[in-house]
């Protein structure tokens, strides 16, 4: 057990050890911005923004902002975009396998996707 912490490290075990050292940065971030943020405590129509969620910079910032922004310095903002449009990608195909199980109709699935694009540019997903 002594030997397998001093033992010479190979490029497997070195990718690994970024891969670890990257996670715990960014957990570390998330729990540094969740101390320090300051939330709407009055009311929940309060907290919400009464403007949509918009692309890129001019999206409001939310809860998850600083989780958003942690993952561009560590994963590079074309890394992050892309793995952001596959989850997007991921979210609106469960909303369509749930309409089309329980029969919900065309317009109320695209009603559906805008609303969820609204409340991820809310809670700071957009940013």
């Amino acid at each position: 057990f002594f030997f397998y912490f001093f033992r010479i490290p190979t490029p497997s075990l070195l990718s690994g050890v970024l891969w670890m050292i990257r996670s715990l940065v960014v957990l570390l971030l998330c729990a540094a911005s969740s101390a320090l943020s300051v939330g709407c405590r009055a009311s929940v129509a309060a907290c919400r923004s009464p403007a949509p969620a918009m692309m890129g910079n001019m999206a409001p910032d939310g809860p998850f902002t600083p989780v958003v922004l942690a993952g561009k310095v560590v994963l590079g903002e074309k890394l992050l975009n892309k793995v952001r449009g596959k989850l997007i990608t991921y979210h609106a195909q469960a909303i369509t396998e749930f309409c089309e199980t329980y029969g919900v109709a065309r317009e109320m699935r695209g009603a559906l996707v805008k609303k969820a694009k609204i409340v991820g540019g809310d809670l700071g997903f957009l940013s």
